[in-house]
Parts: C-alpha cells; sequence; structure tokens
C-alpha cells in the first residue's frame, strides 16, 4: 500500500475508535445515572444477597442463574410495562 493510503486508513480507523469511545462514554454515563435513582440500600442489599448466593450455589451455578437472568431481561423489559399500566407491577 502506497503511504497515502495506510495514513487514510488509520485516519478512518482512528475516527471509528473515537466514535467506539464516546458510546462507550455515554453507556456509562446513563449506567452512573440509572444506579443513582436506585435506593443505595437496595444496592447494597443485592450485593450481600448476590454474595450469599454465590457462597450457598457456588460460583457454577450462580453464573448459570446470572446467564439465565441476562436471557431473560429483554422479555422482563417488555412484559413490565405491560404489567404496570395492568397496575399489577410496581
Amino acid at each position: 500500500m502506497k503511504r497515502k493510503q495506510l495514513i487514510d486508513e488509520i485516519e478512518q480507523l482512528d475516527k471509528q475508535l473515537t466514535l467506539r469511545l464516546d458510546i462507550v462514554e455515554l453507556s456509562g454515563a446513563l449506567v452512573r445515572h440509572q444506579l443513582r435513582q436506585v435506593n443505595p440500600a437496595l444496592l447494597v442489599g443485592g450485593g450481600a444477597l448476590a454474595g450469599a448466593a454465590t457462597q450457598r450455589l457456588g460460583l457454577g451455578r450462580t453464573w448459570g442463574l446470572g446467564v439465565t437472568g441476562v436471557r431473560l431481561l429483554p422479555v422482563v423489559q417488555s412484559v413490565l410495562p405491560l404489567l404496570r399500566n395492568l397496575g399489577l407491577a410496581l
């Protein structure tokens, strides 16, 4: 490749990297915003409960439950607004 082509390719990759970094930064800001909305006692209690579950069930089973939860998350997110409209959820 010619030097000019290499420079152009590097500049294009640099722009892509910058965009990806911006997306990661915005995603982190969204997570921080969402965590500020949660009661700190709930975060601490949830962490303690997760630690106890990991200790009791073992790392492998806990990991499996976590993966299952992540797979079910889109379903729960789509059903929860419906349940809220029906007055069945918080």
